[in-house]
């Protein structure tokens, strides 16, 4: 199945659009900045406790992710004050049971579905053809861009074979063979100097 994956500046209008006056406006800021930051799933974004979020080490911590496996991935700046913001200033306004764990709920208090996730980002896309899984897209060809290494994306991602992570950044065959390339001469230089 082929995505669309938005440019970065696709994205950053998408998460200028919520409205951070509103109590619905700041959690889906905090749910498209996560998206985004982390590369995170849909459904991993609707599992999430209150407890899988660790402001000190700027974490989160996916449990039972993709075919059961569990993950720890960073937590951007930015991610983290929307986070923050959501949870001091609108969460507490929903939740009326104090034993709710979700950490994105819906108006009435309950754990957002994965549906509403993703109803939430394309509420704020505006294109049709951007969805969770094209920011997904869009968090790893940006990092990749960025300078980070496949191993780290995959990593982020939860991938079980690079082949898949580097499907995931719509790598050509020609920006593919320069990465390689670097690598490889990097490789070289510390042959040399050993």
């Amino acid at each position: 199945m082929s995505y669309y994956t938005p440019n970065e500046e696709e994205v950053f209008e998408i998460l200028r659009r919520p409205d951070l006056d509103t109590v619905k406006g700041r959690r889906d800021k905090a749910i498209l900045e996560l998206l985004y930051s982390s590369g995170l799933r849909r459904n991993e974004v609707h599992t999430l406790n209150i407890e899988d979020i660790n402001f000190n080490d700027s974490i989160v911590s996916v449990r039972k992710g993709k075919m059961g496996k569990d993950r720890i991935v960073p937590v951007g700046t930015l991610a983290k004050g929307a986070l923050r913001l959501y949870l001091e200033r609108s969460r507490p306004k929903w939740v009326k049971d104090t034993a709710e764990t979700a950490l994105f709920v819906s108006e009435r208090g309950r754990r957002l579905s994965a549906y509403m996730v993703y109803e939430i980002v394309k509420s704020y896309a505006q294109h049709k053809k951007i969805s969770t899984h094209s920011i997904r897209h869009a968090c790893a060809t940006h990092m990749l861009k960025g300078g980070a290494s496949l191993v780290h994306i995959q990593k982020l991602l939860g991938h079980s074979s690079l082949k898949t992570t580097q499907i995931y950044t719509r790598l050509m065959p020609l920006e593919l063979q320069e990465m390689y390339r670097k690598v490889g001469l990097r490789e070289e230089e510390k042959e040399k100097a050993k």
